[in-house]
């Protein structure tokens, strides 16, 4: 297949840049040419997006760029699919359903290439069928990659794996056709050879078989497994210099040229330059320098120059300037002979007004003379704004005055500076630009001006970021890396200490997996380590995860108040591992080992956790596949307890084993009882009276807590329905979770829940966790109001333990807030007393009601009441009661 031309604007020259690690950019700039969106992502986070990305899924660039690679999707279990699909199981086409604001949805097809990068992969999205849905559609290797390769002022070449050309643009066929023919099914090696290949993407130096001298290239990855992509540099005469200074270079009255760093050869000239030297432009470009100097010198220092003149030689005041922070290529600008020097202000303002970079131009004294239009258009600064001011007054004000002694000092002495630059634009918001600065001396060496060409900081931002993450994250199963884990430790240790909280560092070994590659081969190996990987990060909130070796993870959990839930969570890990895995038609099942320790029992820092966790670890690889150990013997024991109780759990709603207990909320200015907290409990027929904390978690993790809130609900209602029967109508407060609002359907079985029993919606408050004012989930926020359409009244618990959520209060249907147990228990801390004393002035000013949980000493309870707070809950007053006894304490 041949490749036609896409027609485009002459004047708007893509020249990519074939430096190592730049690929990245060279596939941006094309892909922004599709009408295909193209997504750039790791496994979870969302790299990179193109522009119809943007138009496809109705979202702007921010809110794509950077995200969660789930926020695509219209739920978790859609976003689980398609991963699997894409990077585990490794589809290359087929169609996926994404979100689209305001709750609607939007199916597209898909072509994938995972891992184009290790932990990086390529989506190109379209709202119409691909290939393997409509047989009569061309596949997008025969639709996307000749736009692409058209799109090229540059040779390119698409060669398979037997080293055959499989398609060809129109620079490739001028430069390598004799007669213009067609070069598809011919040998690569029948144009070229290629050196330096050492890897599959790579720079490589093409050396033509009809003599010419040896081109720079760089290998890609083609369009097809096993097909390359090679990109020759063939620069054109004048494109680069028509890119930059456009008709402002060709039209200019005196001579330029333009020279090549490494060699002094001639790349371009203008028209004034051909007349005064007495040759056309073919004849000049590819000429060295040294041949229209009559001295020959072969040094591009400014001065007073000797030229071979169109009749006879003449001297001339010559000024070089580097047309590129790295110094590629060099500006030589000369009058006609007899002449005057131009003026400073030429260099800036008619040399470079039509550049389409941005351009600053000062004088010795670093004050601002010259902006092209393209700084007023990035800035929105125009001349008048800047004239005369000092260069500072063109930057955003985060870099200080040593940023600038230092710039000044490196022009000054080296009459040269190149760096990161912020410019500020006309609303005073900050933005990064890549600055180069050069100095321009007259023919006695004194500095008349500086020039300043200014480049896009944010192709470059993108490859630190993608740098960044790759540094940080392991490539092939998008976990973090170990030291990740190590900064979160250090992180929560402190809050985890004060808040009386437990964390915990536990090693997971997969047994034998060597087998698994030795059997079904490396690449089963990787697709089960990423699907096992991808499991493992979604089995609990509680637990984050790295891979620290080829087949060892390092797991922290975090926020767990007992030691029994900490083996719950290990227990989690544990589990998830044995569950079956499938890799294509491969199934494979895995155990494996975990060593665990924790903070601040076993050990004081990250460091000696994990050795005892590692201690740990190797005690239950001695006894043998499948060990779990801790490093405190008790918690071996409750390891063994937790699976039990786990088992004897999934029976107690049907055995009605459940049972609701009561406290009092008092108000503390007179001792009345104003309404009541209820709590479950689970009679359990060995182990007598279990609190919810202690076997809620295990519910959870059993998938049975959603049975177990609707079953404390209906007996909540049942008794509170009771007591308004006898005249004691007092509300009644119950705790329910984020998942009983987003998948329990709450909203839903309430109403019935309320009808059957007799209870006002109005009696009855639930209490909520702080994250269901933080989290934006739709169906959250939507059961957030119909709940307060139906009367209900609603309670967040645990606040003041993060930074108070003021917008978030003032939005969502919130009526009361119930302060953290540690805020309570802390309350003589002084820190702590003022964080009180702001919550209920702030609470007070959102018209919200307060209620203090955990009060057990009367200083406690006088301290509170003092500061305004007059709802106080906990054993100082009354223990939790059994119904009855409730009944008659009322």
């Amino acid at each position: 297949m041949e490749l036609a031309p896409v027609p485009r604007d002459p004047d708007d020259l893509f020249v990519p840049d074939l430096t190592e690690g730049a690929e990245a950019g060279l596939y941006l700039s094309l892909f922004e040419l599709m009408n295909e969106g193209l997504i750039i992502a790791s496994d979870e986070t969302i790299l990179e997006v193109n522009s119809a990305v943007c138009r496809l899924m109705e979202r702007s660039y921010r809110d794509l760029a950077g995200q969660p690679l789930s926020s695509l999707f219209p739920n978790e279990r859609a976003f689980l699919k398609a991963r699997g699909a894409l990077f585990i199981q490794g589809e290359m086409r087929g169609s996926l359903r994404v979100s689209l604001p305001g709750g609607r949805e939007r199916d597209l097809s898909y072509v994938a290439a995972a891992r184009i990068r290790p932990g990086v992969h390529a989506l190109i999205l379209s709202p119409d069928p691909v290939t393997g849905l409509t047989p009569k559609l061309q596949r997008a290797a025969d639709t996307v990659w000749p736009r692409l390769a058209a799109a090229l002022d540059q040779p390119a070449l698409v060669i398979d794996a037997r080293g055959k050309i499989m398609a060809a643009n129109p620079p490739a066929r001028r430069r390598f056709a004799a007669s213009g023919g067609a070069l598809t099914g011919l040998d690569l090696s029948a144009l070229c050879t290629l050196d330096g290949v050492a890897r599959d993407t790579a720079p490589v130096t093409v050396t033509p078989t009809d003599g010419a001298p040896a081109i720079p290239g760089r290998l890609l990855p083609g369009p097809e497994p096993g097909w390359q992509v090679l990109l020759l540099s063939a620069p054109p005469p004048m494109a680069s210099v028509d890119t930059r200074a456009s008709q402002a270079f060709r039209l200019a009255p005196q001579a330029m040229l333009v020279v090549r760093d490494s060699d002094h050869t001639i790349v371009a000239a203008n028209t004034a330059a051909t007349r005064l030297h007495g040759r056309d432009r073919v004849a000049l470009v590819g000429q060295h320098l040294s041949a229209l100097r009559t001295d020959g010198a072969d040094t591009l220092t400014p001065g007073r120059w000797h030229w071979r003149g169109s009749t006879a030689a003449f001297d001339a005041d010559t000024q070089v300037t580097a047309l590129d922070g790295a110094h590629r290529e060099w500006l030589l600008t000369h009058p006609a002979p007899g002449s005057a020097p131009p003026p400073a202000g030429l260099t800036g303002l008619d040399l470079f007004g039509n550049n389409a970079r941005a351009v600053l131009v000062t004088d010795a004294e670093h004050r601002i003379q010259s902006v092209n239009a393209a700084f007023t258009a990035i800035t929105g600064l125009d001349l008048d704004a800047l004239k005369h001011q000092p260069l500072s007054n063109a930057a955003s004000g985060r870099q200080d005055a040593a940023f600038f002694a230092r710039l000044t000092h490196s022009l000054g002495t080296d009459q040269r500076w190149q760096g990161e630059f912020w410019l500020r634009n006309r609303k005073g918001e900050a933005f990064p630009e890549w600055l180069s600065f050069n100095s321009v001396k007259d023919a006695d060496g004194r500095t008349i001006a500086h020039i300043g060409l200014f480049s896009d900081l944010s192709a470059r931002k993108q490859a630190e970021a993608r740098a960044e993450y790759l540094a940080n994250h392991d490539a092939l199963t998008g976990l973090p890396k170990a030291h990740f884990i190590e900064a979160r430790f250090n992180e929560l240790a402190p809050g985890a200490q004060r808040r009386l909280q437990h964390l915990a560092l536990a090693y997971l070994d997969l047994d034998q997996f060597k087998q698994v590659n030795t059997t079904h081969g490396h690449a089963v190996g990787d697709q089960v380590l990423q699907q096992l990987a991808g499991r493992l990060r979604q089995c609990s909130p509680r637990v984050q995860l790295a891979r620290v070796g080829s087949d060892r993870f390092l797991a922290m959990i975090h926020g767990v108040e007992l030691l029994s839930e900490v083996t719950r969570e290990a227990n989690l890990l544990h589990e998830a591992v044995s569950a079956p895995l499938r890799a294509g038609d491969t199934s494979v099942t895995l155990s494996a080992c975990v060593g665990a320790a924790v903070f601040p029992g076993d050990g004081a820092n990250f460091d000696e956790l994990c050795a005892l966790a590692a201690a740990a670890l190797e005690r239950a690889r001695l006894d043998g596949p499948g060990a779990i150990c801790f490093h405190t013997e008790e918690l071996n024991t409750a390891s063994f307890e937790q699976v039990a109780l786990e088992r004897a759990l999934t029976h107690a709603v049907s055995r009605n084993e459940l049972v609701m207990h009561f406290q009092p909320v008092i108000d503390a200015r007179d001792g009345r009882i104003v309404a009541a907290e209820a709590l479950v409990r689970w009679q359990h027929p060995d182990l007598g009276l279990i609190p919810a904390h202690q076997f809620l978690p295990i519910a959870q993790s059993a998938g049975i807590d959603l049975e177990i809130g609707q079953q404390a609900l209906r007996m909540v209602c049942a008794h509170a329905a009771e007591w308004h029967q006898a005249g004691l109508t007092m509300p009644v407060a119950i705790g329910a979770t984020e998942h009983m609002l987003t998948y329990g359907r709450l909203h839903e079985t309430l109403p019935e829940i309320l009808r059957s029993s007799g209870l006002p919606a109005s009696a009855l408050e639930l209490n909520l966790p702080e994250a269901c004012l933080i989290h934006e989930h739709d169906d959250l926020v939507k059961t957030l109001y119909a709940l307060d359409s139906l009367g209900v009244r609603i309670a967040i618990t645990g606040i003041g333990a993060t930074p108070l959520p003021l917008g978030r209060l003032r939005q969502r249907p919130v009526h009361r807030v119930k302060l953290d147990r540690a805020l309570v228990r802390d309350l003589a801390n002084p820190d702590n007393h003022c964080v009180l004393a702001a919550t209920l002035a702030a609470a007070g000013a959102l018209g919200l009601g307060v209620q203090a949980v955990g009060i057990e000493f009367a200083d406690q309870q006088a301290a509170l009441l003092a500061l305004g707070c007059h709802q106080q809950q906990g054993r100082y007053f009354a223990a939790p009661l059994p119904p009855d006894d409730f009944a008659q304490l009322l």
